[in-house]
C-alpha cells in the first residue's frame, strides 16, 4: 500500500531521533563516572535511554510490518553487553528485577483475557493441541539428541545415560513457549476472536503442564543416575500442592483487586502495578521463609498466582473489562521495558558456543509445532486456515524455559550446564523469529484488528 507523504515524514523523523539518541548514548558511554551515587544515576538513566531507544526503534521496524516488541527486543540487543556495550553485565542484572513487575502484569492480562465461554467452546482443540504438541516435540527433539548427539560438541563427551537424561530435559523444555511475548502480540495488533482465544489458552496452560511434567522427568532421571528402583512420589504431591495453593492465592489476590476496584477505584493502574510486584517479591521472600524457618521446599509460583488472580475477576466477578482497561493503561511502558531488557539479556556467548545443535533443535521443534497443531486442528474440525496458521504462534520462547534449564543445572550438574547453554542459544533464536510468526499468523486468519481499544 503506498505511504503517505505525512507517514514519511513521520519515519524519517524516527530516525534522525534515533541517530541522536545513538550519539548521545556514545557521549555518555565515554563518560567516568567516579562515586557510587553516579553509578546508580546512569544506570536510571540507562534504562530511560534504552526504554526511549526501544520505543522509537519499534516504530521505524513497525514500517516492514514487523511487530513492536521485536523492535523492543532488537534495541535491548544493541545496547546491550554483546553489541555496544552501552549496557553491561552488571547493569542487565540489576535491571533484571524488572521481570517481577513486568512477567506479574503480563500474567494478570493473560488471566485476564481467558474467558470461560470462549475456552469452553473450543475445550476439544485446545486439549488436542496441548496433547500433541507435547508429545511431538518432546519426542522429535529427543530423539535427535539421541541420535545426532556424537556429532556436537556440547554432548558429544556424554555417555548413553546422560545422553538419554538430556534429550529428554530438552525435549520436555523446548514444549515452553512465552505468554508474555503472546498477549503483547495480541495487544498491538489488536487480534480477537476464536483463533486468538485458543492460542492464549494454549500458550499458557501449556507452560503449567510442562513445569508439572518436568519436575517428573527430573524426578525419574534422578532415580535412574542413583540407580534407585523405587519411585517416589513426594515431589509429584508437592509440586501439585504448590499449584493448587498458588491458584488459590491468586483468588484470594483477585478479590483484593475487586475490592480495590469496587471502593476506591481511584490510581488503579498505580495499585495493580503495585500488586504485581508485590507478589512476585511476597512469593519468593515467603519460599525462602519456608525453606529456612522449616526446612520445606514450597515454590509459590507468582505468575501463576497472577494469571488465576485475573482469571477469576475477568470470569467470577463484574470488573474483568475495568480490569483489562486499566491494564492496557500501563501496557506500553511494561513491554517496552520487558522485551527490551530481554534482548540486552540474550546470551550470544551460549548461542556461540552451541549454535549448530540450537539452530538444528529450533528446526525439529518447529516440526514438532506444526505437526502437532495440524493434527490438532484436523482432529477437531478447525478451519484450515487456523491449521496452517497455528504452529506460527508458538514459536516465541522466554523465561520459563530458562528457570527449567537452571532447575536441571542445579540437579545434574554434569549436564546442567550444557542444557543451560543450549537452551539459551534456543530461545535467543526463538524470541526474535517468534514475535514476527505471531503477527503474521493473526493477520493469516483474519483476527487482527477486530478488537476495540480499551477492550480485552
Amino acid at each position: 500500500m503506498e505511504r503517505s507523504a505525512a507517514d514519511k515524514s513521520t519515519l524519517l523523523t524516527y530516525i534522525l531521533t534515533l541517530v541522536f539518541i545513538g550519539l548521545f548514548g556514545l557521549w555518555i558511554k565515554g563518560m567516568d563516572i567516579a562515586s557510587g551515587r553516579e553509578a546508580a544515576g546512569l544506570i536510571i538513566f540507562s534504562l530511560g535511554f534504552v526504554m526511549l531507544s526501544a520505543y522509537v526503534l519499534a516504530r521505524i521496524v513497525e514500517w516492514v510490518h514487523v511487530p513492536l516488541i521485536s523492535g523492543y527486543i532488537l534495541a535491548g540487543i544493541i545496547a546491550g553487553p554483546y553489541v555496544s556495550g552501552f549496557l553491561t553485565d552488571d547493569m542487565v542484572g540489576r535491571l533484571r528485577l524488572i521481570d517481577d513487575l513486568a512477567l506479574g502484569f503480563i500474567a494478570l492480562m493473560a488471566g485476564g483475557e481467558l474467558r470461560l465461554a470462549l475456552i469452553s467452546r473450543r475445550a476439544r482443540s485446545i486439549v488436542l493441541n496441548i496433547v500433541l504438541i507435547t508429545l511431538l516435540v518432546t519426542g522429535l527433539v529427543s530423539v535427535s539428541i539421541l541420535g545426532l548427539g556424537q556429532f556436537f560438541d556440547v554432548t558429544r563427551e556424554f555417555d548413553f545415560q546422560r545422553l538419554a537424561i538430556f534429550s529428554v530435559l530438552a525435549g520436555l523444555i523446548c514444549v515452553t513457549l512465552s505468554p508474555a511475548s503472546a498477549i503483547a502480540v495480541i495487544k498491538e495488533c489488536r487480534a480477537r476472536g476464536p483463533f486468538t482465544g485458543m492460542i492464549l489458552a494454549v500458550t499458557i496452560a501449556l507452560d503449567v503442564l510442562i513445569i508439572t511434567l518436568f519436575t517428573v522427568g527430573v524426578s525419574l532421571s534422578k532415580i535412574l543416575v542413583t540407580g534407585g528402583s523405587i519411585f517416589q512420589l513426594t515431589e509429584i504431591s508437592g509440586l501439585i500442592f504448590e499449584i493448587l495453593a498458588a491458584l488459590l492465592v491468586g483468588v484470594i489476590v483477585g478479590q483484593t483487586i475487586c475490592f480495590y476496584m469496587a471502593r476506591v477505584r481511584q490510581d488503579l493502574v498505580m495499585f495493580l502495578l503495585f500488586m504485581t510486584f508485590a507478589v512476585a517479591r511476597l512469593s519468593l521472600g515467603f519460599n525462602e521463609w519456608m525453606e529456612v524457618q522449616y526446612n520445606i521446599s514450597l515454590h509459590l509460583e507468582p505468575l501463576l498466582i497472577c494469571m488465576s488472580a485475573g482469571f477469576y475477576i475477568q470470569n467470577f466477578t463484574r470488573f474483568g473489562g475495568e480490569l483489562i482497561e486499566g491494564l492496557e493503561k500501563a501496557a506500553l511502558p511494561v513491554y517496552v521495558l520487558f522485551f527490551s531488557i530481554a534482548g540486552a539479556s540474550l546470551d550470544f556467548d551460549s548461542l556461540m558456543i552451541c549454535w549448530p545443535l540450537a539452530v538444528l533443535l529450533v528446526g525439529v521443534r518447529v516440526a514438532g509445532l506444526m505437526g502437532g497443531s495440524w493434527l490438532a486442528g484436523i482432529a477437531s474440525n478447525d478451519p484450515a486456515v487456523f491449521n496452517r496458521n497455528a504452529w506460527m504462534t508458538y514459536v516465541p520462547q522466554a523465561g520459563v524455559s530458562i528457570g527449567l534449564a537452571q532447575i536441571a543445572a542445579r540437579q545434574f550438574p554434569e549436564i546442567g550446564i550444557h542444557l543451560n547453554t543450549l537452551v539459551l542459544g534456543i530461545i535467543a533464536i526463538n524470541q526474535i523469529a517468534g514475535p514476527v510468526t505471531f503477527k503474521l499468523a493473526l493477520s493469516n486468519v483474519g483476527e487482527s484488528g477486530r478488537a476495540k481499544t480499551g477492550q480485552g
